[in-house]
């Protein structure tokens, strides 16, 4: 391709079949874990596709925002506070991410076993009402 953009576009132009054919015959640059992970879970592309599909924009923009805080999670952390917790990991990243979506329960073994005071992780609890 001539350049960047052109390339863009072919690659949007795609259908699913020939983006899996395109993918089959790439070849890494870096070696890491993905195509194993990706292999391992085997993941179905078109019913990732046509959930993204069905999605609104305020959840694909929420999605965004999780992933972005979810880059800034680490692994051994979040196993780390599971075992110490005993939540699992799911449950952490809920707490850390979306905590109202938590349970009171969820909340209060994370904030007891990790020793956060309660009204540090939920402070609107708490304030004072005028």
């Amino acid at each position: 391709m001539e350049n960047p953009d052109s390339f863009d576009d072919h690659i949007q132009s795609m259908d699913i079949n020939q983006l899996k054919q395109f993918e089959k015959e790439s070849k890494y640059l870096f070696s890491n874990d993905l195509p194993q992970v990706l292999e391992e879970e085997e993941l179905s592309y078109l019913e990732i596709d046509n959930y993204i599909q069905s999605l609104q924009l305020k959840e694909l923009k929420e999605i965004e925002k999780n992933s972005d805080l979810l880059k800034k999670m680490n692994q051994s952390s979040l196993k780390h506070k599971s075992k110490i917790t005993g939540l699992d990991e799911r449950i952490i990243i809920l707490i850390e991410t979306k905590r109202e979506k938590a349970t009171l329960e969820q909340l209060m073994i994370y904030c007891n076993k990790l020793h956060i005071p309660f009204q540090k992780m939920i402070p609107e609890f708490f304030q004072h009402h005028k």
